[in-house]
């Protein structure tokens, strides 16, 4: 059964106006894995966005949902308001990468301008990031070789995002200006 992680108390304003209240919730699924989502509610309706993290045990996921900023449940919001499919046709013990098979995650952040609020900063909101949405980071800025397709272990995982961040200072003490990739959206 699914349970809410973290119920946030300040209001995300939608494009449309209205105030909604985030939480982050999730379940574990038939893989062993926790998978989690944000909810969105004004009161009166309410709507999620299809996962937003998988991780290995329940602590992890309750470290990605506390780390979750306003800026990203902005952009959640943002996903949840626009799905790719009815959300009632979602089910929620296997909540799906993706609802359209072909389709290829965007980034959810821009690694350059977490950057520069500070290297720690970037280095919590990749490793709260799935893997896929942390392939969407490195294949939208191009920054190397994707993420493998493995059990997700704490020090593989922690070793991609530290050479992601290696990366990144480099090309900022190089001064390469880093722009997304119009791939995704043509």
């Amino acid at each position: 059964m699914a349970e809410t992680l973290v119920r946030f108390t300040e209001a995300i304003t939608g494009r449309d106006g209205r105030q909604y209240v985030a939480s982050a919730r999730g379940i574990r699924g038939s893989d062993g894995l926790w998978h989690g989502w944000i909810e969105f509610s004004d009161g009166t309706t309410s709507m999620r966005t299809t996962q937003e993290s998988e991780q290995p045990n329940r602590d992890d996921l309750m470290y990605w949902a506390q780390g979750l900023t306003y800026v990203y449940l902005e952009g959640a919001l943002e996903r949840a308001t626009r799905p790719i499919a009815p959300v009632a046709s979602v089910p929620l013990a296997g909540i799906p990468r993706s609802v359209e098979p072909n389709a290829r995650p965007v980034a959810v952040l821009d690694p350059f301008a977490v950057f520069r609020q500070g290297e720690e900063i970037l280095r919590q909101q990749l490793l709260a990031l799935s893997r896929d949405q942390l392939n969407a980071v490195i294949e939208q800025y191009g920054l190397g070789a994707p993420v493998p397709a493995v059990p997700r272990g704490v020090v593989g995982y922690a070793d991609a995002v530290d050479a992601l961040i290696l990366r990144i200072r480099a090309a900022f003490t190089a001064g390469v200006s880093f722009r997304p990739s119009d791939n995704e959206f043509r």
